[in-house]
């Protein structure tokens, strides 16, 4: 049995997301899709080649942002984007189609009890396995036994057995750019913190630039092979590590079964009131753009939507309600070669991804603006100050 003989016109197929993508199956949506009428399949974050195929562009796709391999799709118009938070993507799905979700996505081989681990990546599809209509899994053997959730079989409508290593998620090369934003982050965060760090190249400095911190937690719904670098570094205390998905090297995977990391869903991670417990709890967030006010645009630019919203405001404001934490964004002064500021007057298209209530610091290659407690105006002088040079006179002029 394959996914598509178990979809019946009007299903919205929820595909899990990242390193738990079931990408067999996302194969066999993309060859099969023009004889699969009034269908709609969402992706989240995606890393395999299949969506880049020429047949995915007639794929009726959704997803909460279009990160990777979507940004293009959704340029030409092919993804439709749900803006919302990352632990909202199950009562946004159940609000668009609640009668026909069909969950697709991938668990270890069965234990002798029958259950099956969901590995490194516990998503917005765990959340959504008791409402589904049907619920498909691909059973990869050599996805490890970890610490996440198990799903008993009897829960599966149909199974498709594999046998594939997960993708390998390189950070990208860093620059002087992104080791001098990543002095200045690493600055920031004391010893014995909880840090909240994404995925991709920024995040991969930071992580390098943490190395000589001690006794660090992480508490983080994504976590990149920096968590490793750490781990080698012995910055981390022991038995204090919590994510939802781990993405990066093979080692970094090994590393995350063998040292018993606590994999949990995202609704445990980001819970309301969750974060209240942890002191020095310091958030470190990408932006495409922060205005002069502290605003931030994580989400799109002229070229279109590139982005999502994910959980930087949830972990933003939590670093706020943290009794010593600090909220972080960071990001390049420019783009496109120097050509454009990212530190602008007004966001594009008024996308506002996270408030500027939420902001306590903004860190670029050229230093470090503490918004806490400054008026708007000593705001705008702080943030003009960390832009490029060639820009600031721009900034300065008035409206």
């Amino acid at each position: 049995m394959t996914l598509t003989d178990v979809l019946k016109p009007g299903d919205l197929v929820v595909l899990a997301q990242g390193t738990g993508e079931p990408t067999p199956l996302l194969e066999q949506l993309v060859r099969a899709h023009a004889t699969l009428p009034d269908l709609e399949v969402f992706v989240g974050l995606s890393h395999s080649g299949a969506l880049t195929e020429p047949g995915a562009a007639g794929l009726p796709l959704v997803s909460f942002g279009a990160m990777g391999p979507l940004a293009r799709l959704a340029a030409n118009g092919t993804v439709s984007v749900i803006p919302c938070h990352f632990r909202d993507v199950p009562r946004a799905l159940l609000s668009r189609n609640p009668d026909q979700l069909v969950v697709a996505l991938q668990v270890s081989s069965a234990d002798d009890s029958g259950h099956h681990s969901l590995g490194l990546a516990v998503d917005y599809t765990y959340e959504l396995l008791d409402r589904a209509r049907a619920v498909v899994a691909e059973v990869n053997d050599r996805l490890p036994h970890s610490t996440a959730p198990r799903v008993h079989s009897s829960r599966f409508t149909a199974t498709i057995p594999t046998s594939r290593p997960l993708p390998s998620i390189t950070a990208g090369s860093t620059g002087p750019v992104h080791t001098a934003i990543a002095r200045h982050v690493a600055a920031l965060v004391p010893d014995g913190a909880t840090i909240q760090l994404g995925i991709g190249t920024l995040p991969a400095a930071v992580g390098r630039a943490l190395a000589a911190k001690h006794d660090l937690r992480v508490h983080s719904t994504l976590a990149g092979t920096w968590l490793l670098d750490l781990a080698r570094a012995g910055a981390l205390r022991a038995g204090a590590v919590v994510i939802s998905e781990a993405a990066g090297s093979q080692e970094l995977y090994d590393w995350v079964v063998e040292s018993g990391v606590r994999v949990r869903p995202v609704s445990e991670l980001a819970q309301p009131g969750a974060f209240a417990r942890i002191d020095r709890f310091v958030a470190m967030n990408s932006a495409l753009q922060v205005d002069l006010s502290g605003q931030v645009n994580a989400e799109e630019l002229g070229s279109g939507y590139v982005g999502g919203i994910g959980g930087q405001p949830d972990y933003l404001r939590a670093a706020q309600h943290s009794a010593g934490g600090c909220s972080i964004v960071m990001l390049p002064a420019t783009t496109q070669g120097g050509k454009s500021s990212r530190i602008v007057r007004r966001l594009h298209a008024g996308a506002v991804t996270t408030p500027r209530s939420q902001v306590d610091v903004v860190v670029t290659e050229h230093g470090i603006a503490d918004l806490r407690g400054r008026s708007l105006a000593e705001r705008a002088e702080a943030l003009i100050a960390v832009a490029a040079p060639g820009h600031r006179p721009s900034l300065r002029e008035a409206p």
